[in-house]
């Protein structure tokens, strides 16, 4: 017949967008999650962004900064101003996961209508967003994207569903799994 199967443990699947020239998101978009970190929901979207490095495929692992080897072995490299840092606040420590629908953008746009917006939807995939919450939320002013872009952080996939495929994109469920 011409078919070969190769068994999911022998294939490693890439995440179905390469090198994507951006990474917009959206944040405190459920309201559960707003309670659960208590805090308020927004009026009007809280935008963060994620590093093109960031993005790995579906099944592959999810680094901790730490394990990276960065800074070691050897001495805890301390920064030019003379403020020693302690081991635990170079990496990160409190790492969270949290399963998304992320929107392929397939077309360029300025200006779009509300009512045209999904003409410019390629279609839709599965995106973790992975998060070091003591850098999201304890440093440098609670700027988002110090906790968001490290590499591994985005895994996406495994496949996009075109918009045509999707009878309500208003009806779409996503799920996570961990380890496993």
């Amino acid at each position: 017949s011409g078919r070969h199967r190769v068994p999911r443990a022998t294939a490693q699947l890439l995440a179905p967008v390469g090198d994507p020239e951006k990474v917009i998101c959206v944040g405190l978009n459920y309201h559960d999650h707003c309670q659960e970190q208590g805090v308020k929901v927004p009026k009007e979207p809280l935008i963060f962004s994620k590093f093109p490095s960031a993005i790995t495929g579906p099944f592959d692992d999810i680094v901790h900064p730490q394990d990276t080897g960065v800074g070691t072995p050897g001495p805890i490299p301390q920064p030019p101003w003379g403020m020693a840092l302690p081991a635990p606040l170079l990496f990160p420590q409190e790492l969270d996961w949290e399963v998304e629908l992320a929107a392929v953008i397939g077309k360029r746009g300025r200006h779009i209508e509300e009512a045209a917006a999904l003409e410019h939807v390629l279609g839709f995939t599965v995106a973790n967003d992975v998060s070091a919450r003591d850098w999201q939320m304890r440093r440098n002013g609670r700027q988002w994207l110090l906790g968001k872009t490290f590499d591994t952080f985005c895994p996406l996939g495994p496949a996009i569903v075109t918009r045509e495929a999707v009878a309500d994109v208003h009806n779409l469920w996503i799920r996570c799994s961990v380890n496993g």
